[in-house]
């Protein structure tokens, strides 16, 4: 069966697209809760500004700087933030932790990220009943008294890079939904194939279907002119014997007419394997005694083994298949007159019957000339013989009625030892216990 890749235009579009809504959404999805932990990040941000602000109005004038900036590092310590700053008129007024050198010199957006360094900016006033503080600082005499009131931007940052999303949050948000949806696209895709699936089998069959019917019409033709030809064939054949039992016919005449019917008779059994052939039987199963079967088979050909010099051995236990018997039959026959036809004087032919569990499977082996490796593959084929005596239907009928029951047939051969045709899958009659 073969789909043509046109049929697929549907599908695979409809899958292409479906596959890009749910990248754009696992993007989207993605920088919302980006920008989700960003707004959270400004709200911590402000509530911790405010607790420096706090401090900053608590200072106390006779605090050194470096007790200062300890209590900003315990206040930051307990907090995501990395350093804290206190910049007026663009200048640094007072920091701890250590800052990026590459911060702007102005901030015009409250909360961004700078490399990965999460930046907050706020603007702060300081009250007037700071005047009497100060922040000492021995290096910088201009940080004197009142030096800390007034206006300040108040800069908090933080690195970001090692941050990541909590698990059972990225499960819920990312993971769930995308196996969720991307199980669903499987489904579509899995009911698509579905559907053209069984278009093409319902064509396929549609064409199978013709196919016999139109085999089966020209079964029954040939048939047809196969058995209107033997009829005038006999009466040359009848004429042919009257006049060859004429005293008066001449000796050489008479000896022409013998090899007229001879050939004649040649042809008319051809026809009759030509209509085993073609005609189309109804199969029949029923209970069958092989061993009797085979034994008989054997009995009627025992002459023509005697005759030609070869053994027969039948090993066949005591089986109850499920055939046809007359074509069961047929096959023994055509099976074990190859095998006598490729043996020699001295050769033995072996008809073998073994079981395997439900199952039977039947050798026809012999000692013969064997086939040739080109000639193997295509023996089963109708007019395909090595016997220029042959006429290459009896293994394509053996075929035919082998399919007919369901079974398996193979044949291994080689030139100079000898050829086994196997039929396996026989049914063992379900009342025949091991």
């Amino acid at each position: 069966m073969r789909l043509e890749i046109r049929e697929f235009r549907v599908p695979i579009v409809l899958t292409a697209m479906m596959l890009g809504v749910i990248i754009y959404w696992t993007w989207q999805t993605w920088h919302r809760l980006d920008d989700h932990n960003i707004g959270r990040a400004e709200h911590e941000a402000f509530q911790t500004s405010d607790i420096l602000a706090s401090a900053l109005c608590a200072i106390d004038g006779s605090l050194g700087r470096n007790e200062i900036e300890r209590r900003f590092r315990t206040i930051l310590h307990a907090t995501p933030y990395e350093f804290f700053m206190l910049i007026r008129n663009g200048r640094t007024v007072f920091q701890t932790g250590k800052a990026p050198a590459e911060l702007p010199s102005s901030f015009d957006e409250p909360a961004f990220l700078l490399d990965g360094i999460f930046i907050f900016s706020r603007n702060i006033r300081l009250p007037q009943t700071m005047s009497e503080k100060r922040l000492k600082n021995p290096e910088d005499e201009s940080l004197g008294r009142g030096a800390i009131e007034g206006d300040y931007l108040l800069v908090l940052g933080r690195d970001t890079r090692q941050d990541h999303m909590p698990i059972p949050k990225f499960i819920e948000h990312i993971i769930v939904p995308f196996v969720a949806i991307l199980l669903l696209l499987g489904a579509n895709g899995a009911a698509w194939m579905m559907v053209l699936r069984n278009r093409a089998l319902f064509n396929q069959l549609e064409i199978e279907r013709t196919r016999s019917a139109h085999l089966e019409d020209l079964g029954l033709a040939a048939a047809g002119l196969a058995h209107e030809t033997k009829n005038p064939l006999g009466i040359i054949s009848g004429i042919a014997q009257q006049v060859a039992r004429d005293p008066l016919v001449p000796e050489k005449s008479r000896d022409m007419l013998e090899t007229i019917v001879d050939e004649i008779d040649k042809s008319v059994s051809r026809l009759g394997l030509f209509m085993t052939f073609a005609r189309q039987r109804k199969l029949k199963a029923a209970p069958v005694d092989a061993q009797q079967l085979i034994q008989g088979v054997a009995g009627i050909l025992a002459p023509e083994f005697d005759a030609a010099g070869v053994d027969l051995s039948i090993e066949c236990p005591a089986l109850t298949l499920t055939a046809d018997e007359e074509m069961f039959r047929q096959i023994l026959v055509n099976l074990i007159l190859n095998s006598l036809t490729a043996s020699s004087r001295g050769d033995t032919v072996t008809v073998r019957l073994q079981r395997t569990g439900s199952h039977g499977t039947m050798d026809v082996a012999d000692q013969g000339c064997g086939i040739s490796e080109e000639l193997l593959p295509r023996i089963f084929k109708p007019y395909v013989t090595g016997n220029p005596n042959g006429h290459g239907l009896g293994l394509s009928i053996v075929k035919r009625f082998a399919e007919d029951h369901g079974w398996s047939i193979n044949a291994e051969s080689k030139q100079g030892e000898g050829t086994v045709i196997s039929i396996s899958g026989i049914s063992i009659h379900a009342g025949d216990d091991e």
